[in-house]
């Protein structure tokens, strides 16, 4: 028998980590791990806690395999500009990744409107995740199609 088709008959729900608890065990407690410190950056950040986890991300568990995704959707957190330019800008994403204004208009160059210091929720959130993560495991990040318009 191959080792292959031993991993994939192996049931993590029996199997214990060094921890004492289960792999699976481990992999539910790494998805809260996840969860809280992508949210205590959204809380630190001008985000401020009106935003939750909870409401934009499916954090699941199969098997061996943790996947998050950001679902972020224009709906949640639309961008005001959109009634003028009906552009699909998400506000979730504009902060994460540091809103500039491109155009030369006057307000180009005031904090907080023409532009922001990037909050780097989802990075950060990850980074801190890793650091406390003992199983190695990977994120990958996958963006919404359209976010800036």
């Amino acid at each position: 028998m191959s080792l292959d088709k031993i991993v994939a008959g192996l049931d993590l729900t029996k199997i214990k980590a060094p921890s004492g608890l289960t792999y699976a065990q481990e992999l539910v407690r790494a998805a809260n791990l996840l969860r809280d410190c992508i949210q205590s950056r959204i809380n630190r950040g001008s985000m401020g806690s009106c935003l939750s986890t909870a409401d934009i991300a499916d954090i699941k568990v199969d098997g061996m395999r943790l996947s998050c995704t950001l679902k972020v959707q224009n709906a949640i957190r639309p961008s005001i500009f959109n009634k003028w330019n009906q552009s699909n800008a998400n506000v979730f994403w504009l902060l994460n990744d540091g809103y500039t204004v491109k155009k030369p208009v006057w307000f180009k160059n005031i904090p907080n409107f023409g532009y922001r210091v990037a909050e780097r929720f989802v990075e950060e959130g990850i980074q801190e995740f890793n650091s406390k993560n003992d199983l190695g495991i990977e994120i990958t990040v996958i963006r919404p199609l359209m976010y800036y318009g």
